[in-house]
């Protein structure tokens, strides 16, 4: 499902010895990732990331990214582009059989109460899974609905252009990262899940068949871990127990609220916790519970609509999969193999150790860098 950057456009479909360059515009950085070889023996051509939150985030990426284009070493000018699930309202909108012809304006009803933008609303929509042939005409049709704010579409495409290449398409963030999901898991025939637990903004699927057949939203973000763990760590640094907490106060009022939160904080954060894991366990308990209740709920919803189906397996992306124990509190809530995901390794993609050491936060960038080849 994606959302048109230029008017004239072909299907994308790629066969060139480089992948498009795929941009992801998220809530704490914008990464920039290109492939070179092809499906089965690829590697990373470049990989850039530039620390930016809130509306300002495209053009500090621009900024920070135009001076080293060349050195960059991307090839081709084709990019395939993916913004952060904060931006992007997702609803299931059920289909009543007997006002089928009032969809259209249901669905722009609906797209319009759910993003306030002054530059108007655009949306899209999918239908999601009929899939059980014994009793098809007993399950409840739904359509997937996600609006943007026009005024989040002009901010991309006018980084895009300033930065010389030609935006094809974007993408919501969970798209690309199912589609890097899907390509780690093509032999598991059972449904299965992937959570992305980002920085203020988590969003559960489940995958069967190759499709995505369920999306929900979630109370629980990384933001939120972050500030649980770091409450619960500082009870073990007496000697500064304000220091952490002095790190992670990262919202400055200009003229916007701007995060201030990187791959450094997470570090920190992982040196405090060692010799701590129990404690941190009990800490989560909470927070996983909680979770795990609103999984569970999506779970009989999806079971409900899939002739009692159960997940396989549950993957983890995004800023809070790799928070101290986190992957250890969701499988114990959930009673469900549980792992971060490690696509670069799974696919057998050679990368640097910089994004082989964070490979949970490049899941987007490398689905829409894959995407024509998978």
């Amino acid at each position: 499902m994606e959302w048109a950057l230029r008017k004239k456009q072909s299907p994308v479909k790629f066969i060139t010895r480089n992948s498009p360059i795929a941009v992801h515009f998220g809530a704490l950085d914008t990464r920039v990732l290109q492939l070179k070889g092809g499906p089965g023996g690829w590697s990373v051509r470049a990989a850039e990331t530039v620390n930016g939150s809130g509306t300002s985030r495209h053009m500090t990426a621009v900024e920070a990214l135009l001076p080293r284009m060349k050195d960059a070493k991307l090839r081709g000018k084709d990019a395939l582009v993916s913004i952060s699930g904060e931006n992007v309202a997702v609803s299931l909108v059920p289909v009543d059989p007997h006002n089928r012809g009032r969809m259209q304006q249901t669905l722009k009803e609906t797209a319009l109460r759910s993003i306030t933008d002054a530059e108007g609303v655009t949306y899209r929509y999918m239908p999601l899974g009929e899939e059980d042939e014994a009793g098809a005409q007993n399950v409840r049709e739904e359509l997937l609905l996600l609006a943007v704010g026009q005024s989040e579409l002009r901010r991309c495409s006018t980084a895009l252009e300033t930065l010389r290449v030609q935006p094809a398409s974007l993408e919501v963030s969970a798209f690309p990262l199912a589609r890097t999901m899907q390509a780690m898991q093509t032999e598991v025939e059972a449904p299965w899940g992937f959570l992305h637990l980002g920085f203020n903004h988590s969003i559960f699927g489940i995958m069967l068949g190759g499709e995505l057949r369920f999306m929900k939203p979630m109370q629980l973000t990384g933001e939120r871990l972050l500030k649980t763990l770091e409450a619960s760590l500082s009870k073990f640094d007496e000697s500064d127990p304000a220091a952490l907490a002095d790190m992670l106060n990262g919202m400055e009022e200009e003229q916007e609220q701007q995060v201030k939160v990187t791959a450094e904080t997470i570090s920190a954060l992982n040196k405090k916790a060692v010799g701590h894991a129990a404690e941190l366990m009990h800490t989560l308990r909470m927070e996983s519970e909680a979770l795990a209740q609103e999984v569970r709920a999506c779970l009989r919803h999806f079971a409900n609509r899939h002739r009692g189906a159960k997940l396989h397996n549950l993957q983890l992306a995004g800023f809070g999969a790799a928070l101290p124990e986190v992957e250890n509190a969701l499988q114990n809530a959930l009673n469900l193999p549980t792992e971060v995901a490690k696509p670069f390794t799974a696919l057998g993609i050679k990368a640097p150790e910089a994004v082989l050491a964070e490979e949970h936060l490049w899941c987007i960038p490398l689905g829409l860098a894959i995407r024509g080849y998978v």
